[in-house]
């Protein structure tokens, strides 16, 4: 496979990881879908929806937030992830949110552990636009003032019936609200 070839760009299930060289060091943050490979130095948060692997020349500052995790080299700082693993050149500082870790002979871990939340630990997606009728909250009718119904009775037909409101989709109940005679006080008023 040349250089140049159609394949050379092309992206698939096994495409290679993004990797911060050795020599390297980038400060800020990071947010990627595929998998990187640290080399090199990182300070700042690292999110990614796969895999993150530290190698022995790695070091890592910061937060991160990955499905696996796996430290040959140096983390300091917080770690979010279904799977970590430390192995045995791996060292790692701070506090880890995970319910799989798994240290290896000669690893090291200095900090706390705590169980992942049980929602799952990295999403990194593009949600849709909400539409405005889904968003607008529902308000309860009101009643009018005397002065607005005889307004609304000159320009349009109110019913002389309660109206009905439904809420949203979710709720079950219905909520409805008395309106008054219109012809009523219209016919009082003349």
């Amino acid at each position: 496979m040349g250089l140049f070839s159609k394949s050379a760009g092309s992206t698939g299930k096994h495409s290679t990881a993004t990797i911060i060289a050795q020599g390297c060091s980038f400060k800020g943050d990071i947010e990627l879908s595929g998998n990187i490979q640290v080399d090199g130095y990182i300070e700042g948060r690292i999110r990614t929806e796969k895999t993150l692997s530290i190698s022995a020349t790695g070091r890592v500052s910061g937060e991160i937030f990955a499905s696996k995790v796996v430290i040959n080299g140096l983390h300091e700082g917080a770690c979010h992830a279904d799977s970590i693993e430390i192995l045995e050149k791996g060292k790692a500082k701070g506090v880890i949110y995970t319910n799989d870790i798994c240290i290896e002979r000669g690893g090291c871990f200095h900090g706390q552990t705590y169980p992942a939340d049980k929602e799952k630990v990295v999403t990194i997606s593009k949600e849709e636009p909400v539409k405005a009728a889904e968003a607008a909250p529902l308000t309860p009718p009101t009643q009018l003032k005397s002065a607005e119904i005889s307004s609304t009775a000159d320009k349009s037909a109110v019913p002389a019936a309660a109206t009905t409101v439904k809420p949203a989709a979710s709720a079950t109940s219905t909520v409805t609200a008395p309106v008054t005679d219109t012809k009523k006080q219209v016919n009082a008023r003349k």
